[in-house]
């Protein structure tokens, strides 16, 4: 007897593990694959990281979020969605990378690994997210050894001077973290001042330890190259040296957007947002969804759990109405 063919989703994180059980909750198979592992891209967010967002906001599946502050941590999110994931049976393929996902004549689509393989799918989610792809600073120099582009714990870096580029939460965050863990930090920002959007305990706490002079501030300051042990930047006194054992080029993230045009999927406008049906989410390809932060293209900021977890309801909701048997061959 034919099996009915799981729905692949792309990504294992919330949005992913989220849209796997919706579409299980109405008898259709869902798999989640991803190129690392359950909830890899929170795992290796920063280890002291607090959520901007309040618990309340984040949970999916209708399972609450119980944790003691209103602003959960890594550690109480990756344990919160790793026990959603068991006690629903998420199916989770890693450490499998997609390549490309195309229509098939009569239905469905093929799900092309970077293994060679072919998967048969009646229909493909993506699901993946913009934190597994860092923005590039397009210098030179940027893939030396001594350039970190994911900031985890200021612990080893202890007594060594660090340029953090960057003045939103990552970067943020990340040279207060390094400044105690007794880091000598030089904050290097293209604009005038720390981001208005940086979090609202974090922003005056990093004010307070620049006008201490406790982290050294560069605004108006662009990195022009990488070197084996410093940085040349270019600011309001011109071009200087500054000595650098570490570098942490924190300037944001972006959706994989090559990715996405080995799909087929069409960018449209400045912000290359993801040609998508507003009622269904489905992209441009039949049978390929979209679901979570990519919808915002190149504005990361506009999409986050709390506004996305109606995503899930209506993806399964456009597959329920157009089901139809697939086989496996």
């Amino acid at each position: 007897m034919a099996e009915p063919a799981s729905v692949v989703i792309v990504g294992a994180g919330p949005t992913g593990i989220a849209c796997a059980i919706e579409l299980e909750k109405r008898g259709i198979p869902a798999t989640c694959y991803d190129k690392g592992f359950l909830l890899k891209t929170l795992y290796d967010f920063p280890e002291e990281m607090r959520w901007f967002s309040t618990r309340d906001l984040l949970d999916i599946a209708e399972v609450p979020f119980t944790a003691p502050e209103a602003h959960p941590t890594r550690l109480e999110s990756l344990a919160y969605y790793r026990s959603v994931a068991e006690k629903f049976q998420v199916r989770v393929v890693p450490h499998t990378e997609i390549v490309s996902i195309q229509p098939r004549a009569g239905g469905g689509v093929t799900v092309f690994l970077s293994d060679g393989r072919e998967v048969s799918a009646p229909a493909a989610v993506l699901a993946t997210g913009f934190f597994h792809n860092p923005r590039r600073l397009g210098v030179p120099g940027e893939d030396l050894p001594l350039v970190h582009r994911r900031y985890v714990s200021g612990y080893p870096f202890h007594g060594r001077d660090v340029v953090v580029v960057g003045a939103r939460n990552s970067a943020a965050e990340a040279a207060l973290d390094l400044y105690r863990h007794g880091a000598r930090v030089t904050l290097a920002v293209r604009g005038p001042a720390i981001s208005e959007r940086v979090k609202y305990w974090i922003k005056p706490d990093l004010e307070n330890r620049i006008r201490a002079g406790k982290i050294r501030a560069l605004f108006h300051t662009r990195l022009r190259e990488i070197r084996p042990d410093a940085v040349l930047v270019e600011g309001p006194a011109g071009q200087q040296s500054l000595s650098a054992d570490a570098v942490f080029p924190l300037i944001g993230y972006e959706p994989d957007f090559a990715f996405f045009e080995r799909c087929g999927i069409r960018l449209e406008g400045e912000n290359r947002i993801p040609s998508h049906d507003l009622e269904t989410l489905e992209s441009n390809v039949p049978g390929l969804y979209l679901a979570g932060a990519i919808l915002g293209g190149t504005e990361v900021g506009r999409i986050f759990i709390e506004n996305s977890r109606h995503h899930a309801a209506l993806i399964a909701g456009s597959i329920e109405r157009r089901r139809s048997p697939v086989i496996i061959r």
